[in-house]
This record gives C-alpha cells, structure tokens and sequence, in this order.
C-alpha cells in the first residue's frame, strides 16, 4: 500500500475510577492521508467542509468513532480537544477494517 505521511492518533478511553476520559497518544509512521473538498447545497446555500479519507496499512491499530487524528508527529499531550487547536486533524466519524485481499488496510473518514 502507498503511504504519503505520517499520523498521530489520539484514542478516547474511559478511566472508571475518575469516571473521566482520558487521551492516549499512538504515533502512526506510514499512513495514505486525502483531503477533497466538497459541496452541498440546501436550504440555507452552500455549504463547503473538508472530507479526509486516511488508510492505515497496519490492521492491528485499535481505532474507533471519536478518536482524533493528526497529520503528522504530534507531541501535544492532550487532556481536552482544544489542545489540538490548530492542528491539521479531523475526529474519526468512521473506522473500516478492511482485512481481505492483498492490501489490509483501515479506513478512516472525518
């Protein structure tokens, strides 16, 4: 699989002692990274918003709605999501595991 950058995951997980969430950094050193910009018309006229599509070739990566992902090497520690502000990242509103044929892969949307 083509790989163009490299990401950091930032995964969700719930402290039952706190009864509080927690952030966990992962860095990802091979991953497919697009963006496209898209267009709906309604109501209210157009609206545009970004849509990044990421492939990460390594299937073992535990990743799920409402992690966030970062281009690149990010070392921000994060404790709340306005700790990413300015970032080039998106927070995952879908995750695929494509696990057949010769190039496993997840896809990941936001």
């Amino acid at each position: 699989m083509l790989t163009n950058t490299d990401a950091t995951l930032y995964k969700r997980i719930y402290e039952k002692e706190t009864r509080l969430y927690s952030w966990e950094r992962q860095y990802l050193p091979a991953v497919w990274w697009y963006e496209q910009m898209k267009s709906v018309i309604n109501t209210d006229g157009i609206q545009n918003t970004n849509a990044i599509t990421v492939r990460i070739p390594d299937t073992c990566v535990a990743i799920k709605k409402g992690d966030y992902l970062v281009k690149g090497n990010c070392c921000i520690e994060m404790s709340t999501i306005k700790d990413l502000e300015g970032e080039n990242g998106f927070k995952v509103i879908s995750a695929n595991y494509n696990t057949f044929g010769r190039n496993p892969h997840i896809k990941v949307g936001g």
